[in-house]
């Protein structure tokens, strides 16, 4: 599935529309759990190919990228954020930048954090830099038919939920009626249908969180909540089962409900076999589409996107999400070794490189050399 800038094309007229209004400042919201510290490895590992499937470093370029990582790039246009296709962000010494996927540089590592992406342009946060040499670099991007910096026009986030307080909702069953998107500006928000479009651009089934419908005045409020007030979504609503929690579920167009147990985050399918999900353990997965169940082990580590510090509420470099599969690959990670995986959970390169980027087109592996192509396996 081709996603690049996918959210000019993916969002509804209304959410576009609510994009040109809004500051682009892509936040990590308050209803995500917290992620947690990568975990070890698990003993038992992901289900893996035969090394001799990995095909040999292409000739070309020689001598490799001198990069010190190659991540996905994030689109803040959903929670979680989506990944685009054709480009990668890298750095060098701390610092981040800008590559096509075919290793033409085009921001330099300077920024804090990763480049991201507001849907339309790009986020790439320098400290101090003038908006006399934003001017010139956007020009530059124009020349070449690239997206410019992004000035703060801004953008959109969807997130789905099964939403409590729909009005006319079956109290006694699971009630399709009840499947909302939150559509988000930097700002209060609208629970709205979910589209046509929304189910086309995102897959089928999407993740879910149970929520209420919330304003932000409350208990501390002096005043009671008016009706005037905008509604967010509240924290999910968890269910304690025997068996685990049900914490983030999957719902389909066609009415039904799946409910695999600890589930922490739950990623997009677009239209792969397989979504990334994170577990109270802290550790990443891959769920199947037919079965609904976990196709690996939880011993991923997250690839892409930007950390909150729970501290200062600053970015970081600390990735926050593994990658969804694209065009039927996800690199993944266990600690500092990457490998690449396929549709069926099969790591095709085993976790044992230094590091593996993909993005839908374009595989990089990189070695004491640098980063090589390689063709896939």
């Amino acid at each position: 599935m081709k996603r690049r800038l996918q959210t000019v094309r993916a969002l509804p007229a209304l959410a576009l529309a609510a994009a040109l209004l809004a500051a682009c400042a892509p936040a990590q919201p308050a209803a995500t759990p917290a992620p947690a510290a990568s975990a070890a490895p698990a003993a038992t590992p992901a289900p893996t190919a035969s090394p001799a499937a990995t095909a040999e470093p292409s000739p070309t370029p020689e001598p490799g990228l001198d990069y010190d990582e190659m991540r996905s790039v994030a689109v803040h246009d959903a929670v979680p954020s989506t990944a685009l296709e054709g480009y990668f962000t890298v750095s060098k010494d701390g610092k981040w930048g800008l590559i096509r996927a075919d290793g033409t540089e085009l921001l330099p590592c300077r920024a804090d954090t990763p480049v991201s992406s507001c849907g339309q342009h790009w986020i790439w946060d320098v400290t101090g830099m003038s908006w006399a040499e934003i001017d010139e670099l956007t020009a530059r991007l124009d020349a070449g038919g690239e997206p410019a910096i992004c000035g703060g026009h801004g953008g959109v986030q969807v997130r789905f939920v099964y939403d409590l307080d729909a009005p006319g909702r079956d109290v006694h069953a699971y009630d399709p009626g009840a499947l909302r998107v939150y559509v988000e500006p930097d700002g209060p928000g609208t629970f709205q249908e979910i589209t046509e479009e929304m189910w086309a651009a995102y897959g089928d089934p999407l993740p879910v969180s149970t929520v209420h419908e919330v304003q932000e005045t409350g208990e501390d409020s002096l005043y009671p909540p008016s009706p005037s007030e905008p509604f967010y979504p509240s924290d999910p609503v968890v269910t304690e089962m025997d068996d685990g929690q049900i914490i983030y579920q999957y719902a389909s167009r066609a009415g039904s409900l799946y409910s695999p147990r600890d589930v922490q985050l739950a990623g997009f399918f677009f239209d792969e076999a397989l979504a990334p999900i994170r577990l109270t353990s802290g550790s990443w997965a891959y769920l199947g589409r037919d079965s609904q169940e976990p196709v690996t082990d939880a011993v991923y580590d997250a690839t892409y996107d930007r950390t909150r510090d729970p501290d200062t509420g600053d970015f970081t470099a600390v990735p926050l999400y593994a990658a969804p599969l694209q065009n039927g690959y996800a690199a993944v990670r266990r600690g500092d070794a990457w490998g690449l995986l396929d549709s069926t959970g099969a790591e095709v390169i085993p976790c044992a490189e230094p590091g593996v980027a993909w993005e839908g087109t374009t595989l990089w592996v990189k070695d004491a050399g640098g980063w090589h192509r390689r063709e896939l396996p």
